[in-house]
């Protein structure tokens, strides 16, 4: 019986071991930051290309739409270099601010989760499409990316790093823009990010949101599948993420942080499989339950990200219409 009762104790215990390890490392993987832009480090707004990483998508379509795409007829040759604080005051944040038009709005655009930063092409492109639409733009880096400020090895996932969005936005309005000119572009983890922002902040009053996911438990569970486990795994993911960042994961529910006092753009690709279309279903319904003013483009046969190349004439002038309507 002694024996039976080590033996239980044993299996129980390795099979505890098993799972939190397993739930570390899958927070692990997806929480771990690489500062760097990946392979399209030292790009900048008149040198990116959407080739450099072309070949790291395991998607044929995705390789080749970035493969052909025009991406010299995007570049912008003047651009400042700015440094400003975030909200949280301690952390530098790093933008390229492109201040062409005098009373004319801008748009603070955010990139998605690593690695990535304002030198990657999605950042670039959309500040090319805004550019040439007549709107100012200024596009960051969020802390740990880039030339902002490192202050930790893992993503917050928007949790903390939303304040270098407010940031922005302060340092926008001490440079003589006004609040109801100044909207946000967010890209994938970014968009998220930008919810956030507006959501704390309710003088800005446009976000456009490419690719957001929209609420924990569900993104929870694709992230877990997609390293073969099972949502019983879900609490040990969370717990580890807690541990590595000191955030709590379960709070990444950017729907339940739109408000009906401000105005949302959604778009997606119908083939998403990054982030899902039924979180883009979920914001479709849960805007409408809750009277909240909001545009959607579900982009067809469009996976992650992929709008912005496939349909740049289509996405540019969406852009337009948004924030010219929305902005002052």
């Amino acid at each position: 019986m002694k024996y039976l009762i080590r033996f239980l104790l044993s299996t129980l215990v390795l099979l505890t071991v098993v799972y939190f390890t397993a739930g570390f490392y899958v927070a692990y993987q997806i929480l771990k930051i690489d500062p760097t832009c990946g392979a399209h480090e030292g790009s900048l707004p008149n040198s990116w290309s959407t080739k450099v990483d072309a070949h790291e998508y395991s998607i044929l379509a995705q390789q080749k739409v970035r493969e052909n795409f025009n991406f010299k007829d995007y570049y912008l040759d003047e651009w400042q270099d700015v440094y400003f604080k975030s909200r949280d005051s301690d952390i530098k944040i790093n933008g390229w601010l492109f201040n062409y038009f005098p009373n004319r709005p801008i748009i603070i655009v955010t990139h998605g989760i690593s690695p990535n930063g304002k030198c990657k092409s999605e950042s670039n492109l959309i500040a090319s499409f805004l550019v040439n639409k007549n709107f100012n733009v200024l596009s960051i880096d969020l802390r740990n990316y880039g030339e902002s400020d490192t202050v930790s090895s893992y993503d917050d996932l928007g949790l903390r790093s939303y304040k270098d969005i407010l940031g922005a936005f302060d340092f926008l309005k001490e440079i003589g823009f006004k609040s109801k000119s100044i909207g946000l572009h967010g890209i994938s983890l970014g968009a998220s990010t930008s919810i956030f922002a507006a959501n704390i902040e309710p003088e800005i009053i446009a976000i456009w949101a490419d690719s957001p996911l929209a609420e924990f438990n569900m993104i929870l569970k694709d992230e877990i599948a997609r390293y073969g486990l099972s949502i019983e795994f879900g609490p040990a993911v969370s717990l580890a993420g807690r541990i590595l960042t000191g955030i709590d994961p379960t709070e990444l529910s950017p729907a339940k942080k739109l408000s009906d006092k401000q105005f949302y753009f959604f778009t997606h690709g119908d083939s998403d499989t990054r982030v899902l279309t039924k979180h883009f279903n979920y914001f479709k319904e849960y805007t409408n339950k809750n009277n909240i003013n909001s545009e959607f483009w579900l982009v067809e046969n469009a996976y992650h990200i992929d709008a912005m190349f496939k349909y740049p004439e289509v996405y540019s002038k969406k852009m337009e219409d948004f924030f010219n309507k929305n902005l002052e």
